[in-house]
């Protein structure tokens, strides 16, 4: 490993968790490899042979029908490691991975990781926390999909993308269009429309560039979501939040 790959290792949450010696251990000898833009690291229906380390890049795992039709189901960026339930579970990938940008890549066999497993309790609960954000995130984009529709989910992107919260804000876009309509679950054409339908909500698009001319007003027209149930919340700090009429009728 190049000393610039062991910097960007460091960075990342992994090196973290794991304290220097295990993280060590665990990259020690692995290749780090570029990759030009829209390679393929993985392919549907293969067998896992390594667990990515993304050092620098950003990587989408597509899905594709026997049509040719496909789709993007998430991306993944600097330090973070993807599809590892497939490694984990020895079974064949249900997704295909391919970069969205030039990649450095830390790929470490797959026979390693699991054995690191059984004996590093550290790596063992950091994967247990990786995959519950990666369903997390999965079920998010599920709800995405089904209650929101295509403008709304356009609309979210662009703010979660601003610079600024309120006011004007001026950006680039650093996904291609095709890109961006497949991870918002809509078609070329309907992102064009969704764009179109936003300049009068104060939106304006040339090329990458992105002009808004309010992200506040922006963000209203996306319906928020009902919040989850917090059944694990402190029943005295509930009461708390209720407003003094509610509790009212909850207690007579």
């Amino acid at each position: 490993m190049r000393p610039s790959d062991l910097q960007l290792f460091q960075k990342t949450e992994i090196f973290a968790r794991l304290g220097e010696a295990t993280a060590e251990r665990l990259a020690r000898n692995c290749q780090v490899k570029d990759y030009p833009k829209n390679t393929m690291l993985t392919e549907q229906g293969e067998t896992a042979e390594y667990v990515h380390l993304i050092l620098n890049g950003r990587v989408a795992l597509t899905a594709e029908c026997l049509d040719g039709s496909s789709t993007i189901v998430t991306s993944f960026g600097d330090g973070e490691i993807f599809v590892t339930a497939a490694a984990i579970l020895q079974q064949p990938y249900l997704v295909a991975a391919k970069t969205i940008s030039p990649c450095r890549i830390l790929l470490i066999p797959v026979t390693r990781f699991r054995q690191a497993l059984q004996t590093e309790a550290a790596l063992a609960l950091l994967m247990v926390d990786r995959l519950a954000h990666h369903w997390r995130l999965l079920v998010g984009h599920l709800r995405e999909l089904k209650l929101h529709t295509a403008l709304e989910r356009l609309a979210s992107y662009l703010v979660t993308r601003s610079p600024a919260a309120r006011g004007a804000a001026h950006f680039r876009l650093t996904e291609d269009r095709r890109t961006i309509a497949a991870e918002l679950g809509m078609s070329a054409e309907c992102l064009s429309r969704s764009f179109q339908q936003l300049r009068a909500c104060g939106v304006r698009v040339s090329g990458s560039r992105v002009h808004i001319l309010d992200v506040a007003q922006l963000k209203k027209l996306y319906r928020p979501v009902v919040p989850a149930p917090r059944h694990m919340a402190n029943p005295a700090d509930e009461t708390f939040e209720r407003s003094p009429e509610s509790v009212h009728q909850q207690t007579h």
